[in-house]
């Protein structure tokens, strides 16, 4: 009753084409998700619950292209005037649960998602996601492992950092998480993996060391220099996209702004990364004029 039991998600105006992605990553893909979940916890137990992971994973997603901005209220919609898509809806706390439990499932979603592009332009940034308030920081407990107090341009925060690298056509090539306190630099050679080519980046990432320690991966990257060191002359197709760095601000506040990529309501760590990965693959998935990038 499986395919049945679908269709009716794979019809609907709304869901299909969303659902539909989804839907054909995991036919491929589960199986291989379920061992991997067996293997880091022998408890783990697939059972076919009400909904299959095909449709928590669509849930999710929707939810962060829905505009809304409490899931209660979401979920409350999907109850009143989209049940007939589903064959049963489980409660809300079970809903908040399993999306929880997946969030692997929405994090290799992302991943299978990233540009494949045979690219050699690349731009990099990082965005700040605070958990809570500075006033707030003592009292927080439900992130503590992983949220570290930072320093970004508009002031103090205390969260996690998304580093993102993109191509030309506002996709994402790699993107990592990491405290609120961990240095552009440092992250640049891992975020940057198996990728060759140029990276342009801002002034976050002047770094002579950086960059030796880059060209061994056989990449250049192209920043800005103070003026304290050594002019680098930059040729007219380098300056025009080293200019258009600051098209990946439109990227995260597209993130931010549109699906919902920064909220103070989570009460765990795997809620909290499930949300950001959800928001990642709303962007990717849904969000059909992405800034593009003029190259040469």
């Amino acid at each position: 009753g499986h395919s049945l039991k679908k269709s009716g998600l794979r019809q609907t105006r709304y869901g299909s084409s969303l659902f539909c992605t989804i839907d054909d990553f995991f036919q491929k893909n589960e199986a291989v998700y379920w061992q991997y979940l067996k293997q880091e916890n022998p408890k783990v137990r697939q059972r076919s619950g009400v909904l299959c992971l095909s449709e928590i994973i669509f849930i999710a997603v929707w939810y962060k292209n829905s505009q809304l901005h409490h899931f209660k209220a979401f979920y409350g919609m999907i109850k009143r005037f989209y049940s007939k898509l589903f064959k049963a809806l489980p409660s809300y706390q079970r809903i908040v649960y399993l999306i929880n439990q997946h969030q692997l499932a929405l994090q290799a979603l992302h991943i299978s998602l990233a540009s494949n592009a045979q690219t050699t332009c690349a731009w990099v940034d990082s965005t700040t996601l605070s958990v809570c308030k500075n006033q707030r920081i003592q009292r927080h407990k439900s992130l503590k492992q992983i949220a570290t107090r930072g320093r970004s341009s508009m002031g103090w925060f205390y969260g996690c950092k998304l580093h993102v690298l993109v191509d030309a056509q506002g996709q994402f090539i790699q993107t990592q998480l990491s405290n609120g306190h961990t240095s552009d630099i440092k992250i640049l050679p891992k975020l940057a993996q198996g990728y060759i080519g140029k990276i342009f980046g801002d002034r976050g990432y002047i770094s002579e060391t950086l960059k030796e320690k880059l060209v061994k991966q056989d990449i250049e990257l192209i920043t800005y220099h103070r003026k304290n060191m050594r002019p680098v002359k930059l040729s007219s197709e380098d300056e025009m996209m080293l200019r258009q760095r600051n098209k990946i601000e439109t990227i995260f506040s597209l993130l931010k702004q549109q699906y919902n990529l920064v909220s103070s309501r989570h009460r765990s760590i795997s809620g909290y990364l499930a949300g950001i990965y959800a928001s990642l693959c709303a962007y990717q998935i849904c969000h059909h004029n992405k800034p593009q990038f003029t190259t040469m």
